[in-house]
């Protein structure tokens, strides 16, 4: 770990995500009294790390409010957000610096901030054995000696989130998936928590 000569830790030696916590109204139509909340961030900690953290934002809603958790599949450049984040001060004076999370978190959102390129699919068919087939097929079709292909699978509100290390032509794999129920999402965020209170 790398510090500066006054012992304060350089931000840009650690990878980071982008973090959302979120209570959305798409999620609580007929909860009483619910007004929408979102927090945004950055961090160098892993989801499993924050979700007690996530747990206090979403017990801090009404009853019966729905709250999700969303980090950033693709950890983000630190020097380009860094870079990002001095060009949009030097150019805006008068910025809250009391909103600064946010907007850190809005620029380390952008694509070009991106460290990584994973992709994701949103698999939208809540069955085990299907998104397994699903899993199955992508390691067929992307196929490479010189890449391997990772996937990974999480549970998400709707079915699955499938993830892999890298890209690869997926039009063999639509011939055999509906596109508009697996959607390929190249740089997007993982629902990885959800809590109704």
């Amino acid at each position: 770990m790398a510090n500066s000569m006054w012992g304060v830790e350089r931000a840009n030696d650690h990878p980071i995500h982008n973090v959302l916590f979120v209570s959305r109204n798409k999620d609580n139509k007929s909860v009483e009294n619910f007004k929408e909340r979102r927090e945004a961030f950055i961090t160098n900690r892993d989801m499993i790390d924050l979700k007690s953290k996530f747990e206090v934002f979403a017990n801090s809603g009404v009853e019966g409010e729905t709250s999700r958790m969303y980090y950033s599949v693709n950890a983000r450049d630190p020097q380009k957000t860094y870079n990002g984040l001095l060009h949009f001060l030097i150019d805006n004076p008068d910025f809250n610096l009391c909103s600064i999370q946010s907007k850190l978190a809005a620029i380390a959102a952008k694509k070009e901030c991106a460290a990584e390129k994973k992709w994701m699919f949103d698999f939208d068919i809540d069955d085990e054995e299907k998104v397994s087939a699903f899993c199955n097929d992508i390691i067929e079709f992307a196929k490479d000696p010189d890449h391997a292909i990772e996937v990974t699978r999480y549970k998400t509100p709707h079915g699955y989130a499938v993830i892999t290390n890298r890209g690869f032509d997926t039009r063999e794999l639509y011939k055999i998936w509906n596109p508009e129920l697996i959607e390929l999402k190249r740089d997007d965020m993982l629902c990885c928590y959800w809590i109704t209170k």
